[in-house]
């Protein structure tokens, strides 16, 4: 999927520069998107090519959008369920082997946390606002390495993959971290994390309609927060920096039916394999 970081701190994927109309945990797209379908396509070292597809089949009840089938390359599934208030905020999101629930202050997310099967809380970020946008997110997480391995894994609900990948492979199971954001208008455009941790992002937007403001899920902070979409992801942690382009098929709402991207992926623990990453929309 999109980007690569599940870090210990899973960077607020909901602030926004909002409108007067909108609320922080509401979800209001123009378009409502109905599936999204995620090909992977790789060459493997003997030569041979394969190509993996899953996909996300979404439902909606009325203006809500009330959960999400995942399907994975051999048609397992996946439901994420979303509940809301009477405000149409999200209040929870069920992932099945996570629950993530949403503490407000007045109209403001005040705090999001996680919680395993067994109900121990286990990451937590407490937000803070300039206004209506926010600013930083300070992060504080008590789980374990399995969470790695799981599809909805709440540590990468906020930060890009790659990241997130890299903290759990040296983390102890303890730890804490601020992320302070840069705004450009209506989008995000720097990421900085401090504290046990230390990564930074930068992204370039176009001008077209982002169907995923707003939204909790799988997102990554720059499509949740801003109004735009990315097409140029540069990551630096320490001295070293990698960038991703993003490729874009529009709509005549603006809106993307297709992105393309160009990512690696780790073949059998032997080499970083180069892969053509192809996101398709319906709405």
């Amino acid at each position: 999927m999109k980007k690569t970081f599940v870090m210990m701190m899973a960077v607020v994927a909901f602030a926004m520069a909002f409108t007067a109309c909108e609320k922080e945990g509401q979800y209001a797209p123009k378009q409502k998107i109905s599936e999204i379908k995620h090909t992977q396509t790789y060459k493997t070292l003997t030569g041979t090519e394969i190509s993996r597809t899953e996909r996300e089949v979404w439902t909606w009840n009325g203006k809500l959008l009330s959960y999400i089938d995942y399907y994975d390359a051999s048609d397992n599934r996946t439901t994420t369920i979303f509940r809301y208030d009477k405000d149409n905020r999200v209040v929870e999101i069920n992932y099945g082997d996570a629950t993530a629930k949403f503490n407000y202050d007045n109209n403001l997310i005040q705090d999001i946390q996680f919680f395993n099967p067994a109900g121990k809380l286990v990451e937590k970020y407490e937000l803070e606002h300039k206004g209506k946008t926010v600013t930083a997110i300070n992060v504080t997480v008590n789980a374990n390495k399995s969470l790695a391995s799981r599809r909805f894994n709440p540590l990468k609900f906020f930060i890009p993959e790659d990241a997130a990948n890299k903290v759990l492979e040296k983390s102890q199971t303890k730890g804490t971290a601020r992320i302070t954001l840069t705004w450009t208008g209506n989008n995000v455009t720097e990421l900085n994390m401090s504290g046990e941790y230390n990564y930074s992002y930068k992204w370039t937007y176009d001008d077209k309609i982002n169907p995923l403001k707003g939204l909790f899920y799988h997102l990554y902070l720059d499509e949740t927060f801003s109004a735009n979409n990315v097409v140029r992801e540069e990551l630096t942690a320490g001295s070293n920096t990698s960038a991703t382009n993003y490729s874009y098929v529009y709509d005549n709402k603006k809106c993307p039916v297709k992105v393309t991207w160009e990512s690696t992926m780790n073949f059998e623990d032997i080499v970083d394999l180069p892969v053509t990453c192809v996101d398709e929309y319906q709405y």
